[in-house]
């Protein structure tokens, strides 16, 4: 007995050893890599916010509050507009910080500090860095010359920082108060907050099908729905055929008309051979087929 009490706590410290310690890293582009954990998300994700924003000379309290805002802490956040994870970087903003993945909170992290120092440097304070993370630089700038914002911007600004667009621009305060809390330091009202994070499961997106290099094709239409009605119309008569053969769609331009296109139903099949053989077997059976290369 006491023989298999002892295997039993080596082939659990040995499952425990194996399992690999998931973690989360900033690059070292600026400095030392900073981590997060999924297991201590909110106590990580909180002390990141501080590390980078001491980093880059940023306001740790107005950094917090925009990524609340801009995700309330959800790693796997996806907007309307396709902004992408705790910092909602969409990809083409991404591309040009050098963020390879949004979806990395530690990296998106840094990249949005840094970013935002950046910004609020080049116009002057936090409420204008605020308009041009939101509306985008372009909107920030044209603001400066009395240009309009959106009315997403417009409602983005004060939640964030207290005060108005029109504030920041013609009257900014010299010390603004970003504190998340009045009694209570930093990270410990940081926890606070993160503890009511919310988390968005990631959508997966199945890969395409291998398409292989024959078919037996059965039908087309303008979209899929169509061609796969057709498909199942035409091969009723011969369904033992093509039991246990999936049904594949490949769509082609249509070079002659206005039209963009069809979608072809067909079966695929490795040889011509095998293509063959199978159209042969529907065709016997009452059914109308074409083999064709793809």
């Amino acid at each position: 007995m006491r023989f298999l009490w002892v295997l039993w706590v080596i082939l659990m410290a040995g499952a425990a050893q194996a399992e690999p310690d998931r973690r989360y890293c900033s690059s070292t582009k600026w400095g030392h890599a900073h981590c997060i954990r999924p297991a201590h998300f909110v106590y990580d994700t909180c002390n990141a916010i501080k590390v980078f924003s001491e980093r880059h000379g940023l306001d740790s309290g107005f950094f917090a509050r925009l990524i609340w805002q801009e995700s309330r802490f959800d790693q796997n956040a996806l907007s309307h507009a396709n902004a992408r994870g705790i910092a909602q970087f969409i990809p083409s903003t991404a591309a040009l910080r050098g963020l390879k993945d949004p979806y990395n909170p530690a990296d998106a992290l840094e990249h949005s500090a840094q970013y935002l120092a950046e910004m609020t440097q080049k116009y002057g304070n936090e409420g204008l860095a605020a308009i041009g993370y939101n509306g985008g630089e372009r909107r920030a700038e044209g603001f400066l010359i009395g240009k309009g914002l959106a009315p997403e911007t417009v409602a983005y600004v004060p939640i964030i920082t207290g005060l108005d667009a029109e504030q920041w621009r013609d009257a900014p305060p010299k010390t603004p108060d970003f504190r998340l809390s009045k009694t209570q330091a930093f990270l410990p009202a940081c926890y606070e907050m993160a503890r009511n994070r919310r988390v968005t499961a990631l959508k997966v997106t199945p890969p395409a099908p291998v398409i292989k290099p024959w078919g037996v094709q059965v039908s087309f239409g303008t979209s899929k729905d169509r061609a796969r009605d057709k498909a199942n119309a035409q091969t009723a008569s011969c369904r033992s055929a093509v039991k246990g053969r999936r049904l594949d769609f490949l769509f082609k331009k249509n070079r002659v008309s206005r039209r963009k296109g069809f979608y072809f139903g067909q079966y695929g099949s490795n040889t011509r051979t095998d293509a063959q053989r199978l159209c042969d077997r529907m065709r016997a059976t009452g059914c109308t087929c074409l083999v064709v290369q793809n």
